[in-house]
C-alpha cells in the first residue's frame, strides 16, 4: 500500500512518527527532525499544517494520527510495518533455532531480510533521521550474520565465501564477521587463504585500532595451524531476542572518562559474575544520556538482547514503577507470551534469572528510586551487565560498582551549548557561551534548554540571554522549554524527601555561605547535631548536596536557587527570620569559643559570653585554625546579612579573620558592622570597630585609609568622655605611622596614649604599647632600649598566657637583636616565635618571623636557609594578600641575593620592593632598598648609578632621622 507525500519533509515527519509508533513524539523533537540547527520562527505552526497534509494523505484505516499537548504520535497496526514484520521475523527465527528447527530457522529469517529493499530510510537526510536508519542498518546486519551462522551449521561453506567477503569489505573492523569468511575458507579445503585471512585481519586491526584479534579469532587460528578444527561449524549465536534501547542523543559531548570506565574491557561478558554499575548524580546531569551511549558502544558483546526500561523513581507525574510491573515488561521485551509471565513478584524475578542464564544481555535500569526497586531485577549469573541510573547512591545493592555523575567541564559544555544552539549564532561569542553555561552550572539539562531556547529564537543575542540569566530569581523560569524543565526536575526530587528532609532543604537555601557542615544545619533547623548529621548524608544520597570535601557540604547553584526560592514560598517569615537569627547566634558563639581559645586576653565590648549553641569541639589552636579555615567564607557572609547583630558578629569575629590571615573577609566583616553600628545609635561599637577596621587596614597595607579611620574612632572616644578608648586610638595610629615610616610622629602618637594606657589600660594594653615604643626605637637605631620593651611586653603577656601575642612579643625581641649584632639570640627568639605561631595559626606574625629570621640567617651568612625562610614568607604573604608582609620578604630576597653575588636576581627584588613601599608609603623600605640598588650597581662597576640610588636614600633617610644616614653619607663619600 502507498501514500502520496508532500515531499522530504512530509516523509521525514512520517518517518518520525513511524519510528516511534504509538508514542508521543514532542514538537521540539519533530522540529529538530525537520530543521535541524535553523527553524524558522513559525516553526511550530509549519509543523502543525505539516501534520495536517500527512493526516488527510493517509489512509485511515490503518494510520491514525494522534495530537497531546506537547507533540503528535501515530496508532498502526504493526501488521502494515516492515520493520514490526522484520523484527517479529528474527525473533521467531530465534525461538525456532532454540528449539533445534534450524531449517526452519533459516527460512523464517531469510523472508524477514527479504523485506529489505536497500538501506533503512534511504533518500532521507538529516541528523535525527541517519541515527535511527543506524539502528536498523546494525539490525538487519546483525540478522544476516546470524543467518549465516544457521547455514555455517547447516554444513554449507563455499556458497558463502562471496557473500561474507562483500560483508568483509563493507565492514572491516568486525571481528565476527571475520571468523565466519576464516572458518568458511577453511571448510571450503582454502586453509592457507583462511590464514592469510586471519594474518590481513592481525595487521588491520593493530594499525586502526592497536589491538589484537579477540580471543575467539585467536583461537580458531591456532585450532587451524594445529588442524584441531572439526568440520562442523560451531553453534551460531542466536538472533537478539530484543533490542528496546533508546535512540542515541546525536549530540552527546565529552564523558571519555566516564565511558572509559563503563567499556572496561575487564568488566563485560568476562567477568565472573554479572556486571552491574550504578550511575548516580544530581536531576538533569547527563546520567540517561551516558547510560544509553554506553550501552550502544556495548551492544555488540551483548547478541542475546539489549533492553531498556523507564522504572519512572523521579518522573513527573508518575509513581515508580512497581518491581513486579518492571519484570513483566522486561519478561515480555524477551517475548515471553503474557499468559507464560508468572502472577507473583518472586516467580516472575525467577522466571527472568532463569531465561538470563548462561546468556549475554546488557540491562539499562533507568531512572531506579532505590535499591529495592531494582534488587528482583537483576540478572543471576555471569556473561549479563546491568547499567542503571538513579538520583539516589544506591550503596546497599550487593556486587554492583558506582559512577557518580558530576557536571560538565568547562570546554564540554561550551560545545554541547554551541552544537545545540548552532555554530554560526555561537561563532566569535566565546565569552557570552562561557558566561551562559557557568550561569547553567554546566549542568547539562540547563544548558540544553538554554541553547534550545535561543536556537528556536533568532532575534535573540547572546547578551540577550546572558542578561535574562543573570536575574537569579527567575533563572529557573528562563530555564524551562516544552515539557523539558530544570524547575520540575529538581520538584521530583524535592517531592520524594519526607517532610523533615524537606525543610532541612528549605532551610540550607536560607544559609548565606558557600558551603555548611552539621553544625550550622542543626543551628539552622533547631534540632540536634546528629539529627542534622543524618539529614545532611540523606540530601548527599539524592544528590540534593555536593561533597568536595569531608564534612563541608554545598549546593549546585541552581539548586541552591531553588531552595531559596522554597523556603520563601513554603517557611512563614517569622519561621525563617528564626532560623536566621539561630545562625547568627551560632557564627557568634563560635567566635567566642575561638577567641577564649587563642586569644584570652582579649575583651570584645557588649558580647555575652555564654554559648547557647552546639559547637564543634575546639581544644588546641590547631582546632580553631580549621574550625575558621572552613568557615571563613560563612562568617563573611552571615555577618553581611545579620542586620543589626552585624556590630557585634564584626566585634567578635574579625579579628580573629584577621589574626588567621583572612584579611579580605575581615574587611568585610567590620564595613557591614560599622553601618549596622551607626544605624543603631551604637557609637560604643561603632568606636570598637573603627579601630578594628583600622588595623585591617594595616594587614592589608592601606595605612592612610587606617590613619582617617582611626581619626574618625578617636573623634568618636573624645566625644564620649573615654580616655581609655581614645587612648587606645591614639597607639593604633601609632601603628599606622610606624608602617609609613613616619616615626618621629609614630612616638609622638605612642607617648600622648602612655599616660591613660598606664593608668586605664589592661595588660594586654600595656604590652601593646611597649611592644610598639620598642618597633621605634628599633627603627631608629636605638637597639638597646627596643629590647628592653619587647622584654617587658613579652613578660606581661606570658604572664597573661597569651601565646597569641606572646609570638608578636618573640619576634619583636629577636629583631632587635638581630639590628644590635645579637645574632644568635636573636635567632633563638626567632625560631620559637616562628614554631608557637604556627602552632597557635598566628598567619601574619609567623609570616613576619619568617623574613626576620631570613635577615639574621643572611647576617651569619647562612644564605640557603635564609633564602629559604625568605621564600616562606613571600608565600605566605601572597596567601594573605599582605603587602606589607610581601615587601619585607623581597627586600631580604634581595639582599640576600647581592651576599650571593646573583646581581640580577637581587636587582628584580630590590626594585620590587621599591615599587611596593612606594605604593604604600613606608620610607623605611624605600631606604633600605635604594641602599641595596646602590650596592647591586657599585658591585657591577655602576658607579654614577649607584651613587644616585644612595643619594635618594640619604634624602628620605635624613628627613626621618634613620640611622642609616650614617652608613649612607660613608658609601657616598668613599664613591
Amino acid at each position: 500500500m502507498s501514500h502520496r507525500l508532500g515531499g522530504p519533509r512530509q516523509e521525514r515527519l512520517l518517518a518520525a512518527l513511524l519510528l516511534n509508533p504509538d508514542r508521543l513524539v514532542t514538537m521540539d523533537v519533530l522540529i529538530d527532525v525537520l530543521w535541524e540547527e535553523n527553524p524558522p520562527v513559525t516553526a511550530r505552526r509549519q509543523l502543525h499544517n505539516a501534520i495536517n497534509l500527512l493526516r488527510r494523505g493517509l489512509d485511515s484505516a490503518h494510520f491514525l494520527l494522534f495530537t497531546e499537548r506537547h507533540g503528535y504520535g501515530i496508532r498502526t497496526s504493526g501488521a502494515f510495518l516492515d520493520v514490526a514484520l522484520f523484527e517479529q521475523g528474527v525473533d521467531d527465527a530465534r525461538r525456532q533455532a532454540r528449539q533445534g528447527e534450524r531449517p526452519l530457522a533459516i527460512r523464517t529469517l531469510s523472508a524477514a531480510l527479504d523485506l529489505w529493499r536497500g538501506p533503512a530510510l534511504a533518500g532521507l537526510a538529516g541528523q535525527a533521521v541517519e541515527n535511527a536508519a543506524a539502528k536498523l542498518n546494525e539490525q538487519r546486519l546483525a540478522a544476516r550474520e546470524t543467518l549465516i551462522s544457521l547455514r555455517l551449521a547447516e554444513s554449507e561453506g563455499t556458497d558463502l565465501i562471496p557473500e561474507l567477503t562483500a560483508l568483509v569489505a563493507e565492514n572491516p573492523l568486525r571481528e565476527s564477521l571475520r571468523h565466519k569468511l576464516i572458518f568458511a575458507l577453511y571448510r571450503a579445503g582454502r586453509q592457507s587463504e583462511a590464514l592469510a585471512a586471519y594474518e590481513e585481519t592481525r595487521v588491520l586491526l593493530a594499525a586502526e585500532l592497536g589491538v589484537d584479534p579477540g580471543p575467539d579469532l585467536r583461537t580458531l587460528h591456532s585450532q587451524i595451524l594445529r588442524n584441531e578444527l572439526e568440520a562442523a561449524a560451531p553453534q551460531p549465536e542466536p538472533p537478539p531476542s530484543g533490542d528496546t534501547l533508546p535512540y542515541e542523543i546525536p549530540d552527546f559531548i565529552g564523558r571519555a572518562k566516564e565511558l572509559e570506565r563503563l567499556l572496561d574491557p575487564a568488566g563485560g561478558t568476562n567477568a565472573p559474575t554479572v556486571v552491574i554499575t550504578s550511575i548516580d548524580g544530581m536531576p538533569g546531569v547527563g546520567k540517561t544520556t551516558l547510560a544509553v551511549r554506553a550501552a550502544h558502544l556495548l551492544a555488540e558483546r551483548y547478541p542475546d538482547g539489549r533492553l531498556f526500561v523507564d522504572l519512572h523513581g523521579h518522573t513527573p507525574g508518575q509513581r515508580p514503577l512497581d518491581p513486579a510491573a518492571a519484570l513483566d515488561l522486561l519478561l515480555r521485551s524477551i517475548h515471553i507470551p503474557p499468559e507464560l509471565v508468572p502472577h507473583d513478584l518472586v516467580s516472575r524475578a525467577a522466571r527472568w534469572r532463569s531465561e538470563l542464564a548462561h546468556k549475554r544481555f546488557l540491562v539499562v535500569l533507568d531512572n531506579a528510586e532505590n535499591d529495592a526497586q531494582v534488587r528482583p531485577l537483576l540478572a543471576g549469573t555471569s556473561g549479563s551487565s546491568v547499567l542503571i541510573t538513579s538520583r539516589r547512591r544506591l550503596t546497599a545493592l550487593e556486587g554492583a560498582t558506582s559512577l557518580s555523575l558530576d557536571v560538565l567541564t568547562d570546554p564540554e559544555a561550551r560545545e554541547l551549548f554551541r552544537r545545540i544552539a548552532g555554530h554560526e549564532r555561537t561563532e566569535g561569542f566565546a565569552d557570552e557561551v562561557g558566561r551562559v553555561v557557568t550561569l547553567c552550572g554546566f549542568l547539562p539539562l540547563a544548558i540544553r534548554i538554554a541553547a534550545s531556547r535561543f536556537r528556536h529564537r533568532p532575534a535573540w543575542t547572546l547578551a540577550y540571554l546572558v542578561r535574562r540569566l543573570s536575574d537569579e530569581r527567575h533563572r529557573l523560569a528562563e530555564l524551562s522549554a516544552g515539557d523539558r524543565s530544570v524547575m520540575a526536575a529538581f520538584t521530583v526530587s524535592y517531592r520524594h524527601l519526607g517532610p523533615a528532609h524537606q525543610r532541612a532543604f528549605r532551610l540550607l537555601g536560607l544559609h548565606p555561605g558557600p558551603d555548611f557542615d552539621e553544625y550550622g544545619l542543626a543551628a539552622l533547623m533547631d534540632v540536634p547535631v546528629a539529627e542534622a548529621t543524618d539529614v545532611l548524608e540523606d540530601l548527599l544520597d539524592v544528590h540534593l548536596l555536593i561533597q568536595h570535601d569531608a564534612g563541608r557540604f554545598h549546593f549546585h547553584d541552581l539548586i541552591a536557587q531553588y531552595a531559596r526560592m522554597r523556603a520563601e514560598q513554603e517557611e512563614p517569615e517569622q519561621e525563617r527570620e528564626a532560623a536566621r537569627h539561630r545562625l547568627d547566634e551560632y557564627v557568634l558563639d563560635l567566635g567566642l569559643a575561638c577567641e577564649r581559645l587563642i586569644d584570652s586576653g582579649r575583651q570584645t565590648s557588649g558580647v555575652a559570653a555564654a554559648p547557647t549553641s552546639a559547637l564543634p569541639g575546639l581544644s588546641t589552636p590547631e582546632d580553631v585554625k580549621a574550625v575558621i579555615g572552613a568557615e571563613h567564607r560563612t562568617i563573611a557572609a552571615v555577618t553581611a546579612g545579620a542586620g543589626p547583630q552585624a556590630c557585634r558578629l564584626a566585634a567578635v569575629l574579625g579579628p580573629l579573620l584577621l589574626g588567621q590571615g583572612y584579611a579580605d573577609e575581615a574587611l568585610s566583616c567590620y564595613g557591614h558592622g560599622i553601618e549596622a553600628a551607626r544605624a543603631a545609635g551604637h557609637r560604643e561599637g561603632e568606636a570598637l570597630l573603627c579601630r578594628s577596621l583600622g588595623l585591617a587596614y594595616i594587614n592589608r597595607g592601606r595605612f592612610r585609609d587606617a590613619l582617617r579611620t582611626f581619626g574618625e574612632g578617636l573623634a568618636i572616644e573624645e566625644a564620649r568622655g573615654n580616655a581609655h578608648g581614645a587612648a587606645r586610638m591614639l597607639a593604633n595610629m601609632g601603628i599606622a605611622h610606624i608602617r609609613l615610616g613616619e616615626y618621629a610622629e609614630a612616638l609622638s602618637h605612642l607617648l600622648r596614649a602612655s599616660p591613660a594606657i598606664e593608668r586605664l589600660g589592661t595588660l594586654r594594653d600595656r604590652a601593646a604599647l611597649l611592644g610598639n615604643l620598642g618597633v621605634v626605637y628599633t627603627y631608629r637605631g636605638r637597639y638597646e632600649e627596643a629590647a628592653d620593651c619587647h622584654l617587658s611586653a613579652l613578660e606581661l603577656n606570658s604572664t597573661l598566657g597569651n601565646q597569641a601575642v606572646e609570638v608578636n612579643g618573640l619576634m619583636n625581641v629577636g629583631w632587635a637583636y638581630t639590628r644590635a649584632g645579637r645574632l644568635e639570640e636573636a635567632m633563638d627568639h626567632l625560631q620559637r616565635a616562628l614554631t608557637l605561631g604556627d602552632q597557635v595559626g598566628a598567619k601574619e606574625d609567623a609570616g613576619r618571623a619568617m623574613f626576620l629570621l631570613a635577615d639574621c640567617l643572611r647576617r651569619l651568612g647562612r644564605h640557603e636557609p635564609a633564602l629559604e625562610q625568605a621564600r616562606g614568607a613571600l608565600i605566605a604573604a601572597r596567601a594573605m594578600g599582605s603587602q606589607d608582609i610581601e615587601g619585607h620578604a623581597l627586600l631580604i630576597l634581595g639582599l640576600i641575593h647581592h651576599d650571593m653575588g646573583e646581581l640580577n636576581l637581587a636587582e628584580e627584588c630590590l626594585a620590587r620592593t621599591l615599587t611596593l613601599a612606594g605604593s604604600t608609603g613606608q620610607s623605611f623600605k624605600q631606604v633600605t632598598a635604594l641602599d641595596g640598588l646602590g650596592k647591586v650597581a657599585a658591585s657591577r662597576g655602576h658607579r654614577e648609578v649607584a651613587l644616585t640610588h644612595w643619594r635618594d636614600a640619604l634624602e628620605i633617610a635624613d628627613r626621618l632621622g634613620l640611622p642609616a644616614v650614617d652608613e649612607l653619607e660613608r658609601q657616598i663619600a668613599e664613591a
